[in-house]
């Protein structure tokens, strides 16, 4: 199907429908985008944001990363589970759970960095809204981010009565409930608000082993915000947050037609059953001081403490058979603090100046057991020379230690009413320190048999070795410049350039020599411009973009040999890419609204690396990267006097075809999604006072096939596996607000 026509004349289409209602004016309210000072980032500020309320969220029934990711062009996200996702920004990401790399796109909770990849994915409830930020953004968070950011904002407690609770029941037994109550505790100076969720359902994969599940949720969260404002200048803000979470295992399933029957959308037969699944807890204390120092002058601290503890269960090898069944167990400890200085009293210059510091412990511990009797028959083909163990375990573990100290600072200048310049700055000093450990086998053949080339030391997949460590300290700096021109009240030109940055790496070969691996410094330059304003006597507010970026010391992952063989990092790589992106979102009148976007982003690995030699994914594309990405939606409200109000909202997301891995041709090409569309519904009936509202919701209405993973760690084995996606969903919600 070619939707390009249909893209070409959709402004056109809401421009003219909104004409027709021209006697009914409605002034859309601008969204601002704040970082750490409220109001720092707005509608006409020089960069490329996406933004939605919390009550845009609960329209549109987004409750999890990746019913959000299809509203925001350029933003992809893979949920294999609650300890396991995969966020990539404009084709660049990262799902390495390892503590001694960086995760390339950040992701804030009321603007704490959320550092750890298995601590990332939080419930979404309860949210004043999510801010999506493209490109490097140097200044505006205590911690820098290297090619953009997603921050979520929580509801905080305010000076008002008020309580919410929502019910509800779905397919595969899924039960929801979830709410809030508001309190003031001393009238105009200290506010209450404790918030939850409670999201559980079924798996929808059966797992013929043993009658269990697969690809299900249980996740229970809660969070208690406390606000004191002892005067007009001075708000503290104190956020607990606790998430538990129990679902079952992940759904892989063997590509191979020899360990399967082949098909993604049929049972798994995953050999463990009930023993698959991860059990997470994360634990998080935010404190906010806002204080107004005089007219012209805010200063901010912002600081922050999470535990992450995770522990999940997997069958790798997607099969009956006992051949990789893996497990990964994270702690991971973290404290931030940072103060911002702000001056806004000038209407021509604004600046802020502030420091920060940020500490994260953590390691990762990757037990694999195997029956190495079906593992060499599964990889050689025949049978073993003499008897292997038929429950051999090995672990090892990654540890990682990173300190940093910031100072980083912006400020913007109005050349003439209408041309504003600006540059933000940070300057970073860390200490990155790595560790790697394997134990010997608890189970030992008398012969060992190395089925990896990195066997050895009597262990036959990776060598054992005591905790190795070291310790590295760099100095660093990354920065934007930007323009905007307000061409006339309504619209904005903007364009900027900046520098981002993920840290150095410090690992070790996992062979018998342990190498120590220095992975340098990956840098990338982004360059975009951008229009962004209102329509149709404001009733549209629309942003287009494109961009352009090079990478420099791109860290990649290259195999040490063909299967089986694990991949060893590397940074020579080079990487590009570019874009264009756009949405629309509309409010017709007080029965209608619509939204829209497109992405377009092409981004594939360089001919040459940094020595200009031919680099290996050459020409590839980058992991879960679609080029054309679609989101089109609205809400249509009917009220009928004293009875309520009716109201539909339908949504349909497009992802053209993407692969799974960076190396496109592993597997013979076959990891790969083909282009699909899903459509979304929700129904509804609200009462004339507001205070109940019924919801009839259908994701996947038309109940498509697609895969959410493909590869994963068996395909370094030579036998990939995939995960399939949701199939239809229904269900039905109960709101009561007091």
């Amino acid at each position: 199907m070619s939707v390009r026509p249909f893209l070409r004349l959709l402004p056109a289409a809401l421009v003219a429908f909104t004409a027709l209602h021209a006697d009914e004016p409605v002034v859309l309210d601008p969204v601002e985008v704040t970082g750490s000072v409220p109001g720092y980032l707005r509608l006409d500020s020089p960069t490329t944001v996406t933004s939605h309320t919390g009550s845009f969220l609960k329209t549109t029934g987004v409750s999890t990363y990746a019913d959000l990711a299809p509203l925001v062009p350029g933003l992809f996200i893979s949920e294999q589970s609650v300890a396991n996702s995969s966020l990539y920004l404009r084709g660049i990401g990262t799902d390495n759970g390892d503590p001694r790399t960086t995760q390339r796109v950040a992701v804030f909770q009321d603007n704490v960095l959320l550092a750890n990849n298995a601590g990332l994915n939080v419930a979404l409830f309860d949210l004043d809204r999510v801010d999506i930020l493209k490109g490097p953004q140097p200044a505006v968070f205590g911690r820098g981010t290297q090619i953009g950011a997603v921050s979520f904002v929580t509801n905080k407690a305010r000076n008002e009565t008020s309580t919410e609770l929502t019910a509800g029941v779905g397919s595969f037994n899924a039960r929801t409930v979830s709410g809030y109550t508001n309190l003031p505790v001393i009238t105009d100076k200290l506010f209450v608000r404790a918030a939850f969720t409670i999201d559980q359902a079924d798996g929808y994969v059966d797992n013929l082993a043993d009658g269990s599940d697969l690809q299900g949720r249980d996740t229970v969260a809660f969070r208690g915000s406390l606000r004191w404002q002892p005067s007009a200048e001075t708000t503290a803000d104190l956020i607990v947050n606790v998430q538990h979470d129990t679902p079952p295992g992940i759904a892989f399933k063997s590509m191979s037609p020899l360990l399967s029957d082949g098909n993604p959308y049929t049972a798994a037969n995953l050999n463990r059953g009930r023993a698959l699944g991860a059990d997470r807890t994360v634990f998080g204390l935010t404190g906010i001081i806002s204080h107004q120092l005089n007219e012209a002058w805010t200063l901010t601290s912002t600081t922050g403490w999470r535990d992450v503890d995770a522990a999940e269960e997997f069958d790798a090898d997607g099969s009956p058979l006992f051949l990789l069944e893996a497990g990964e167990y994270t702690q991971a400890h973290q404290f931030s603090h940072d103060v911002r200085l702000s001056y806004d009293a000038d209407e021509r210059f604004k600046s802020s100046i502030g420091a920060g510091v940020f500490w994260q412990k953590a390691s990762q511990r990757l037990p694999l057991s195997s029956d190495l009797n079906q593992l060499f028959q599964a990889l050689a083909g025949v049978a073993p020379p003499f008897p292997l163990p038929t429950n051999y375990q090995e672990e090892f573990t990654n540890y990682g230690e990173s300190k940093a100290a910031d100072l980083f600072g912006d400020a913007s200048y109005k050349l003439t009413s209408k041309f504003t310049v600006g540059a933000s700055l940070r300057l970073t000093h860390e200490k990155l320190t790595s560790g790697y450990e394997s134990i010997n086998t608890p189970t030992p053949t008398l012969f060992p048999l190395p089925i990896l080339p990195t066997a050895g030391g009597g262990n036959s997949l990776f060598a054992p070795t005591t905790l190795r460590q070291t310790s590295e300290s760099y100095n660093s700096w990354t920065g934007a410049l930007n323009g905007s021109y307000e061409i006339t009240k309504q619209h904005t030109a903007y364009a900027s350039v900046g520098k981002g940055r993920r840290p150095p790496s410090l690992t070790y070969s996992q062979d018998p020599a342990f190498n120590l691996i220095e992975l340098k410094e990956e840098v990338v330059w982004n360059y975009e411009a951008g229009l962004k304003g209102t329509l149709a006597n404001q009733r549209i507010a629309y942003d287009v973009a494109v961009f352009q970026y090079y990478y420099s010391n791109f860290q990649t992952q290259n195999s040490l040999a063909p299967p089986p063989a694990p991949t060893v990092a590397t940074d020579g790589g080079r990487a590009r890419g570019q874009g264009f992106e756009t949405s629309l979102q509309g409010t017709v009148n007080d029965h209608l609204t619509l939204f829209g976007s497109y992405g377009f982003t092409d981004a594939q690995f360089s001919a040459l690396d940094e020595d200009g030699q031919p680099q290996t994914y050459a020409g590839n594309s980058f992991r879960l990267t679609s080029r054309h990405v679609i989101a089109l939606g609205g809400t249509v409200s009917l009220p009928v006097d004293a009875v309520g109000t009716f109201f539909v909202t339908p949504s349909w997301e497009y992802k053209s075809e993407h692969f799974f891995e960076d190396n496109n041709q592993k597997s013979g090409g076959t990891l790969r999604q083909g282009g699909f569309g899903l459509m979304n519904l929700r129904v509804g009936y609200r009462t004339p006072d507001n205070r109940w509202e019924v919801v009839l919701w259908a994701r996947n209405l038309l109940d498509h096939d697609y895969l959410i993973d493909a590869g994963n760690i068996a395909a370094d084995f030579g036998f990939p596996t995939s995960v399939r996606g949701a199939p239809r969903t229904l269900g039905l919600n109960i709101t009561a607000r007091f």
